[in-house]
């Protein structure tokens, strides 16, 4: 694994908690330079899970600050502020790649049934 040598430590440190957290799920592709998912659901999961604990972090601090309990309002400062910068880091450093001859596990692939008349 290269990932200290192909990213700045902050980035390298999250990706290697991130392979050790989802092993057995994705691997470090030291060609493509990203952290590859074995399955779509394994890697909407990750995403899911690793801005969930970004969003919620966000919430404990501005609290923290504002030495009141924000609630939803911190989420929602952190969707608006971070999530674009969130997603844009993802696919930078993140991929699915489909198995070739594997069916299709995007649901927007999916053709749909239409009823006979």
């Amino acid at each position: 694994m290269s990932v200290e040598k192909d990213f700045e430590p902050g980035f390298a440190a999250q990706m290697q908690a991130e392979l050790i957290r989802f092993s057995g799920k994705c691997h470090y592709d030291e060609i493509k330079k990203k952290i590859i998912y074995h399955s779509l659901r394994d890697a909407l999961n990750a995403y899911l899970t690793i801005q969930r604990e970004e969003m919620e972090r966000h919430k404990w601090l501005e609290s923290e600050k504002y030495k009141n309990d924000l609630g939803r309002h911190a989420l929602m400062d952190w969707v608006q502020k971070y999530s674009s910068d969130f997603a844009r880091y993802w696919r930078r450093t993140h991929v699915y790649i489909q198995p070739a001859g594997s069916p299709s596990q995007n649901p927007c692939d999916a053709q749909p049934k239409i009823a006979e008349p």
